[in-house]
């Protein structure tokens, strides 16, 4: 009678092995400027965890890719709300840690969210070039869908006037926008439109890269 063979079942697996794709570890690159959105010294209330235990968490956004993030917190570093610089500067200082994950809009605290709006209004003057650019050449997504559109309040209306006047002369700035169109505060329009890619309720994303 024929032995009969044990098929091979490969190496014995590690304990706690877990099967399936692993999860992708996030980063955010050193030169990335980020700004801290809040801290939460004793992590999350809701982890079952006595407070000792816990991890301190900030909350950033990177710039100018518009990403959220919790990142690990030196709680004994003078670390501040609305502090802003590059990520290898909060790492040369110990102020900041490890990314943990990126998050989405519903996982920011009240406080992250009360002062993301104004934050992203400052930035984009800041990054005011690249915006106006986007005002100055964008150009329709499907035949139907013009990339202006996708901007909060930008209706078929606005959208006839911003390409008329930007084919009379382009844009220089958002000041200039504002005098020669009906869109009185085109810094605040950008920022609602990262917000609303940030919350994920959008088809198409013009500047978060969430």
């Amino acid at each position: 009678m024929m032995e009969r063979r044990e098929r091979y079942r490969g190496p014995p697996r590690r304990k706690n092995y877990r099967s399936g794709p692993r999860k992708k570890k996030q980063f955010i690159k050193k030169f990335r400027e980020i700004v801290v959105l809040d801290l939460l010294i004793h992590g999350h209330l809701e982890e079952d965890k006595p407070s000792w235990a816990k991890t301190p968490i900030a909350q950033v956004l990177t710039f100018p890719d518009f990403v959220l993030y919790e990142v690990k917190a030196n709680k004994n570093s003078d670390i501040k709300v609305q502090e802003q610089k590059t990520y290898e500067d909060f790492l040369r200082e110990d102020k900041l840690k490890e990314v943990l994950k990126k998050i989405d809009y519903k996982d920011l605290t009240s406080t992250s969210k009360a002062l993301i709006q104004p934050i992203l209004e400052k930035e984009a003057m800041k990054y005011e070039e690249e915006f106006i650019n986007f005002f100055n050449n964008s150009t329709s997504i499907t035949p139907r869908m013009h990339a202006l559109k996708l901007l909060p309040g930008i209706g078929q209306k606005h959208m006839w006037e911003i390409l008329e006047a930007r084919q009379r002369q382009k844009f220089g700035t958002f000041q200039d926008i504002a005098d020669r169109t009906s869109i009185s505060s085109p810094a605040k329009l950008i920022a609602q439109r990262i917000i609303k890619e940030l919350q994920r309720d959008a088809k198409y994303y013009l500047f978060s890269k969430t």
